[in-house]
């Protein structure tokens, strides 16, 4: 867990860890991130490392508030946008991604399993990660008078199931560019047929 300490720090001594941290992660499958480069790169000492975190996996943490901020406001942005239409949110989500991937390497680096933190990744999303609140605040965006799901589990499964098909076109597009079309077009594919299964027919 990040203490208190951490938030405390003066905001360039803060956002210099951060920015560490995350590039450290960004070394994607080439490198495994350790407390002794973090420390030495952001010019800390390992004391004061943990009067900042707890373990190794607040690191993930670090990075993975700041992405789900992103994806928040992005997502309720885009419902606000399109009436609540939430299969106009996959498409849009890859296409920003895509074309601006300098700001979205953070989820890439998170999803793609051939990282070499995954397992560090994987135990933080698994046991630390808490995100109770993220679809039930965006829900009240969602127009629910189309979707013939019976309950609210039945929304979270379609929408786990199109971040599902994002995250995997858009690793794909990392690391293939000339892909973007074709990926484009599967992703298409998969929200559609979401959207056939979720709508009552008229």
């Amino acid at each position: 867990m990040i203490k208190r300490t951490f938030y405390n720090l003066p905001d360039e001594k803060r956002k210099k860890i951060i920015d560490v941290t995350r590039k450290e992660f960004q070394k994607g499958n080439k490198k495994k991130i350790t407390i002794n480069t973090v420390i030495q790169k952001a010019g800390i000492s390992r004391g004061s490392f943990y009067q900042y975190f707890d373990d190794k996996l607040d690191l993930v943490e670090l990075i993975t508030d700041d992405m789900m901020t992103k994806i928040k406001d992005f997502i309720k942005d885009e419902l606000i946008l399109n009436g609540g239409d939430i299969f106009t949110v996959p498409m849009r989500i890859f296409d920003v991604m895509v074309s601006e991937s300098a700001n979205y390497k953070d989820i890439v680096v998170l999803t793609d399993t051939s990282n070499r933190n995954n397992d560090l990744i994987t135990e933080y999303m698994q046991y630390r990660f808490h995100e109770p609140n993220f679809l039930a605040e965006l829900s009240k965006y969602v127009d629910k008078s189309s979707l013939n799901l019976g309950s609210f589990e039945d929304l979270k499964c379609v929408v786990f199931m199109m971040v599902d098909a994002i995250r995997s076109a858009v690793i794909n597009v990392g690391k293939n560019s000339k892909a973007i079309e074709s990926e484009r077009k599967i992703l298409y594919r998969k929200v559609q047929i979401l959207k056939r299964a979720s709508v009552y027919k008229n």
